[in-house]
């Protein structure tokens, strides 16, 4: 072979490799947006809400099948769902029958951790409200690695990555029972997905989700909503803060997700109170804002 063909050759395998490449790198976030685009969505300024801060904002309402989204690009960016995930483990170990309403209650190791709220025995609602990981660790430990798989694949929750069950990833604590698959760790998932997964759970209207439903009431008036926080950290920094759920305004019901992403920000106490900012933000726009 003469030696442009060999030179004519490396050139073009070089540019399919490279061009290759970049292309799995946005596969996942072309696989979201094919999700979304099934349905219209429109980008809104709810900048006010965001000014000291860079954070996202998604609602979809079902009756009119349309999306709203505040920061488009950060919207699709999987993470960590954190203590987001309390809502989907719930949902399974209820549906499995690992606990019930009546009978959820778990024993506390003796240990004593650094949420005093912790430190007792404790059943699904006080864990839920809580946000008590080991609680959540116990519970998970007890449903085979297949169901939870199952359970993924069916609601279509982000990656559906568990592959490191006990979360090792997460070099934030050596403390087996506050690890996991969710935490900072092989799932990830995008605040359109989130809405997506509690749109499909809450629709089914079943005896579970209607339990699941008034243990993440977090509000009554002047609008009812639901919803549940989340919080990574790594090396001391916040990954990324979570708040998701729906609200019921103006006879409809709203799915939304906000999520944080600014890890070096000044707020106050921002450390430990990220996961409270990015419910507050919700709520501020939820109470004074016509979304739909």
């Amino acid at each position: 072979m003469p030696i442009y063909h060999i030179f004519t050759k490396t050139i073009y395998d070089i540019f399919m490799i490279k061009n290759k490449m970049k292309f799995l790198r946005i596969l996942p976030v072309l696989i979201i947006l094919s999700g979304c685009n099934s349905q219209s969505h429109e980008k809104i300024d709810l900048s006010k809400y965001f000014s000291k801060i860079n954070g996202t904002a998604v609602f979809y309402n079902p009756a009119a099948d349309k999306y709203k989204i505040y920061n488009y690009k950060l919207s699709t960016k999987r993470s960590s769902p954190c203590s987001t995930f309390k809502i989907m483990s719930a949902y399974i170990a209820l549906s499995e029958k690992i606990i019930t309403p009546q009978n959820s209650m778990i024993a506390w190791n003796r240990k004593n951790y650094e949420f005093s709220s912790w430190n007792k025995n404790m059943n699904l609602r006080e864990a839920f409200n809580a946000s008590c990981v080991w609680y959540f660790r116990s519970v998970i430990d007890k449903i085979l690695p297949q169901t939870i798989a199952a359970y993924l694949q069916k609601y279509h929750y982000g990656n559906r990555d568990i592959s490191d069950w006990d979360g090792d990833l997460n070099t934030n604590t050596e403390v087996k029972e506050l690890k996991g698959f969710w935490i900072e760790s092989s799932l990830k998932i995008s605040p359109i997905e989130q809405v997506d997964f509690l749109k499909k759970l809450f629709q089914e209207n079943n005896s579970v989700t209607e339990y699941l439903k008034d243990i993440m009431q977090v509000a009554d008036t002047p609008v009812k909503v639901y919803g549940k926080t989340g919080l990574g950290i790594r090396d001391n920094l916040v990954e990324n803060a979570w708040f998701v759920g729906f609200y019921e305004k103006n006879n409809q019901v709203v799915y939304f997700a906000v999520r944080l992403d600014d890890k070096r920000n000044k707020i106050d106490d921002y450390r430990h109170k990220a996961s409270q900012y990015a419910r507050q933000t919700a709520l501020k726009i939820i109470n004074n804002e016509n979304i739909f």
